[in-house]
């Protein structure tokens, strides 16, 4: 770095979200640079759940077969009261058929993040390590930043926009001075990446209760390695006087929570630590923004942490591109706080729900809660709506946003509506909507049920081509009076009019899905200058 370098977005933190937005952009063409103040990509990490939604999104960038490649798929989550295994969400019963991932990925973060550094590395972008931010003021041309390098040089650099994505500690959010509400949970947790031997397979996320004690295990590499913690019941009000964790300590500890017999060998990591739960007020101060845990931090419960984050990358980016590259209104960039704010908040509430449940229990109540587990999550696991709602919370699928400059503001019509996530559907035996929603891009689906002549479907692929673009894709999905199209996508089953409320024969419908995954904007009918006008304010086309 040198006084005076430019670029149009800085990232500030190479952590998965910081990573996720620096790919997006540098894919989009943007200027963008990212810097990190740690020497080197950190091996030790808490996040260990990848979720269908965040599978989602690698798919759509063409990631998500490495991730799955390094990663454990588990299909649900085991519940133990003192010793005996009591039900469980099995996600292999959740009716889920618009998702190809109904699963939890099991993955470290530093794997995640080795995949986001080798697709940076692709699209010639280096983290710029030791390079710490001490400060950053608005100027009229965006932020001026200052920042320290390894060496001790003080550089200034100038950015138009600028992403605060560096933890919970964050540099950007205390410039900033946004408020960071929340508080630490009470417990503290013993954490180690080991081997284990007991009368259980690896296969499955397990949650183990008994009286004061929760253990949590967490499927890697088979029997070669695991994730354990357990509560740390033994409180040291002088944190910076508490002893090395050792693996007998945490031996003892899960042991009592699983009430089985078990042996911890070959430890890669083990730490102490306390959870916290926190969320800002606001995401955005003028041309600078937070994301991931730099603006909220929740208990691991749930795996919901790092999967938020991600999907805040997704949001900013492609609005950053909009008005960067196609002249769309500053209104746009505001849309993102109000989208992601209310996200994180309920998170916040969900991962405290399943935190004070679990962990969150002492004494007699501790007791209450060992005494009536069996007879509450048994007949629960039982049902299959049950399993339904639960993964489909787990996997953040359902989240939608309300009308706001992003999302259209329609009469109420078939879902999905704007605001809501797009969702899969079998096309043939070979192909679903998500291989056409590749790309991190806008994308326009013409939907037909009515079938079209060959006259009538090339008029409107060629309509459709004339919207198509860098930044925009267009999809013609109908049936055929006769025959087949070459510019109309086969269907050889309903599930795409069914899923898309399209119920009538005749229906036909237009929708525009944004770079994220989210329906920005649908008409009952193929009204293209409508679609046209909608993609021009979203910046996706010229004005």
């Amino acid at each position: 770095m040198s006084d005076g370098d430019r670029c149009e977005v800085l990232v500030v933190g190479a952590g998965p979200t910081g990573l996720m937005a620096a790919l997006l952009l540098r894919r989009q063409g943007i200027d963008v640079r990212i810097v990190d103040r740690a020497a080197q990509p950190t091996r030790e990490s808490r996040a260990f759940a990848v979720s269908a939604r965040t599978l989602e999104l690698f798919a759509s960038i063409g990631l998500a077969d490495t991730l799955l490649q390094r990663g454990v798929i588990d299909s649900g989550i085991g519940f133990h009261v003192s010793g005996e295994w009591v039900g469980g969400l099995d996600f292999d019963h959740a009716s889920s058929p618009d998702t190809p991932y109904r699963f939890i990925l099991m993955l470290p973060q530093a794997e995640t993040e080795a995949v986001l550094l080798d697709a940076l590395d692709d699209a010639w972008l280096t983290v710029e390590r030791e390079v710490e931010v001490t400060g950053l003021a608005a100027d009229p041309d965006g932020v001026r930043v200052e920042a320290q390098e390894a060496s001790g040089t003080v550089t200034t650099l100038h950015a138009r926009y600028v992403i605060g994505a560096d933890g919970a500690h964050s540099i950007v959010r205390h410039a900033l001075d946004l408020r960071f509400e929340g508080a630490p949970y009470p417990q503290n947790f013993l954490l180690g990446d080991v081997a284990v031997d007991w009368p259980l397979d690896h296969d499955r996320f397990r949650v183990f209760v008994h009286a004061d004690r929760i253990g949590l295990y967490f499927p890697l590499d088979g029997s070669g390695l695991s994730r354990v913690m357990a509560t740390d019941l033994h409180a040291r009000p002088d944190e910076h006087a508490t002893p090395e964790l050792t693996l007998a300590e945490l031996q003892s500890a899960f042991a009592e929570a699983a009430c089985l017999p078990v042996t911890l060998s070959r430890p890669e990591w083990l730490t102490r630590f306390r959870s916290h739960h926190r969320v800002v007020d606001r995401y955005r101060v003028g041309p600078v923004f937070v994301a991931g845990d730099a603006a909220h931090i929740h208990s691991p419960a749930g795996g919901q942490g790092m999967n938020t984050g991600l999907q805040d990358a997704a949001n900013l980016a492609w609005k950053l591109v909009s008005v960067l590259r196609g002249g769309a209104s500053e209104a746009l960039l505001d849309s993102y706080g109000s989208e992601r704010l209310p996200v994180a908040q309920e998170v916040l509430r969900f991962t405290d729900r399943i935190f004070n449940a679990a962990a969150g229990q002492v004494g007699w109540r501790a007791w209450l809660r060992d005494a009536l587990a069996p007879m509450l999550v048994g007949p629960a696991s039982a049902l299959d709506v049950v399993q339904d709602r639960a993964f489909r919370r787990f996997a953040q699928i359902d989240i939608a946003y309300p009308p706001n400059p992003a999302v259209a503001e329609l009469p109420r019509g078939p879902a999905p509506r704007p605001g809501e996530r797009a969702p899969n559907a079998q096309l043939t035996r070979h192909r679903d909507l998500f291989d056409l929603l590749a790309g991190y891009r806008f994308h326009v689906l013409a939907l037909s049920r009515l079938r079209l002549s060959a006259v009538e479907a090339g008029t409107l692929a060629d309509a459709l081509a004339r919207l198509s673009g860098d930044r925009v894709a267009t999809h013609l999905l109908a049936r055929m009076t006769a025959g087949a199209h070459g510019a109309v996508e086969r269907l050889e089953r309903a599930d795409l009019f069914d899923r898309y409320g399209l119920a009538d024969e005749h229906a036909q419908a237009l929708l525009l899905v944004r770079p994220d995954g989210v329906l920005a904007w649908r008409a009952e009918t193929l009204d293209l200058p409508a679609c046209t006008a909608v993609l021009r304010r979203l910046g996706a086309l010229p004005r």
